[in-house]
């Protein structure tokens, strides 16, 4: 549904001038009142753009495919982590090798919004970033698994604990919860039984036994605010790998996931990572990324340096 602002311009930019977005509004995260302001913003700057608004990602899926065709080349996502994870998928799948040259930004709407904890900035850079279509590489985590199935993870691949939490939420009918969604899934899930045994391959290095949680990724943020990969770099990946502890420990350890110190525990391995390989003895192992459910293991995983651009404060 095209429900463009007041100003339109050519679609693709040419030099010296101000890039055109296309800005995706997930109406099922980005309230009327939330798009409203964003709307004000745009157009009180005159930032050249057309709107979009989707509720499926099959409507979502038509409609970068239409954009893309018609030459596109700088989108905007209206809505949270879960709207940056579809969005982004299937412009690098339907853009294939030019995925390169694309451009995508947030404007952060709903309860979640880890991405825009690492990578966002204030709404005035925000601005002048619009206008002059300020960008760098953005590097993503790819994974696979045997059956052929390919995802990319914009902001944090979450395993064991992490993953189970997220199938929880899916399952459940928290939707409305906001921002308190999360921590009240994470304490049921940690009612019931939550270890899983496995070998992680971690560029080729082998660690063996029984994880709690693993979290991997560029972003640092997941969760709606744990700080659990304070030590990712722009252009190095994060890993954390936690083994399991009582159920005492873990409640009382809790504030370290919003503190930044959660690496800092006896429990907790924290490295970089080019590749990983996930394998499991017993249970499958289950997997998220952004906050979406994907499965369970086995699967690998991958850096991937600038599969796509992203929106950098001047």
């Amino acid at each position: 549904m095209d429900i463009s602002g007041q100003r339109k311009f050519p679609f693709l930019s040419r030099m010296g001038s101000e890039p055109h977005w296309s800005v995706i509004i997930n109406s099922k995260t980005c309230s009327d009142k939330e798009w409203t302001r964003w709307q004000r913003l745009l157009d009180k700057n005159h930032i050249s753009y057309s709107a979009f608004k989707t509720d499926s990602i099959a409507l979502l899926s038509g409609t970068l495919s239409k954009l893309l065709e018609e030459g596109n080349l700088h989108f905007l996502f209206a809505g949270g982590d879960g709207t940056l994870h579809h969005g982004g998928n299937l412009l690098i799948k339907l853009a294939g090798p030019k995925s390169k040259l694309i451009t995508i930004g947030v404007l952060p709407s709903g309860s979640g919004n880890d991405w825009a904890r690492t990578f966002g900035f204030e709404k005035n850079k925000l601005v002048e970033s619009l206008k002059k279509g300020h960008m760098e590489p953005l590097h993503v985590i790819k994974l696979n698994w045997p059956d052929g199935k390919e995802r990319y993870a914009f902001n944090m691949v979450g395993g064991a604990l992490d993953a189970a939490v997220v199938n929880y939420l899916s399952s459940s009918k928290m939707n409305n919860a906001g921002s308190i969604k999360y921590p009240i899934a994470l304490l049921k899930t940690l009612m019931k039984p939550h270890r899983w045994n496995g070998t992680l391959v971690i560029d080729g290095v082998n660690y063996e036994g029984e994880w709690l949680t693993i979290q991997a990724g560029f972003g640092k943020y997941c969760g709606g605010g744990m700080y659990v990969l304070p030590h990712t770099e722009s252009d190095s990946a994060g890993l954390l790998l936690m083994k399991p502890k009582s159920l005492l420990k873990l409640l009382t350890s809790l504030p370290k996931l919003y503190n930044g110190k959660v690496a800092q525990q006896k429990e907790a391995i924290a490295l970089h990572f080019s590749t990983i390989e996930i394998q499991h003895t017993g249970l499958p192992i289950p997997i998220e990324a952004d906050g979406e459910w994907l499965g369970t293991s086995p699967v690998k995983m991958s850096v991937e340096i600038g599969i796509l651009n992203r929106l950098m404060s001047v």
